[in-house]
């Protein structure tokens, strides 16, 4: 897909591009672990490890939830600066899925985000950040347009950075308006991790060596 001008036109980010180019690589190394490990140790020890897996997941991103919305909470008493928008514009991910059907048309899925990014001085220096919220989700591609539109490349606007890392700002303070934003990863994480326990529980309960 190509790239657009920053009025909020969107454009696939490098990462995305690489993935589309790379992915059946990982698909294929990950289909021949899973057959090896199949037959070196059989069927239940690998869900096992699979249940494990989505377990400690779902912790990690739930840690992460907990501490963005922290973060997020005392962002409103962190020091106020000027910052210099560097570039804004919407980074769209596409994904595309197949059925089965040879013939079957594909599917395809858009992931949006704002990218903004800004300069600031603090501590003597200058500083870089893109960060708009302290939770990077993903936003429908007219709301994204829409803080494109808020933040045009160019304009100085107030940031609040933190007053003892003066490295971590963001554009966005506090929580109020953006709580369904902060609580999708508490719901991610919840899912990965009662999938991952309940999975290990039936496992378990089935007594399968």
């Amino acid at each position: 897909m190509a790239q657009h001008s920053a009025a909020g036109a969107p454009r696939t980010s490098p990462g995305w591009q690489s993935w589309e180019k790379t992915w059946w690589v990982a698909a294929a190394a990950s289909l021949a672990a899973n057959a090896w490990a199949w037959n070196r140790f059989g069927m239940i020890p690998l869900l096992r490890c699979w249940a494990a897996f989505f377990a400690v997941l779902g912790g990690v991103v739930l840690v992460y939830a907990r501490r963005t919305r922290r973060l997020a909470e005392e962002s409103l008493q962190w020091l106020p600066v000027n910052a210099t928008i560097l570039r804004s514009e919407v980074v769209e991910e596409q994904q595309t899925s197949y059925d089965d059907e040879p013939d079957a048309a594909g599917r395809t899925m858009y992931f949006c985000y704002p990218e903004i990014e800004y300069e600031y001085e603090a501590a003597g220096r200058k500083w870089r950040s893109n960060r708009l919220l302290m939770v990077r989700v993903n936003f429908p591609r007219p709301e994204a347009r829409s803080w494109v539109g808020k933040y045009p490349a160019g304009a100085v606007v107030t940031a609040r950075r933190h007053p003892e890392k003066p490295g971590l700002a963001v554009l966005q303070p506090g929580v109020a308006g953006f709580e369904h934003r902060y609580r999708t990863p508490y719901l991610v994480g919840s899912g990965f991790l009662v999938f991952g326990a309940a999975l290990w529980v039936v496992l378990h309960s089935a007594r399968f060596q």
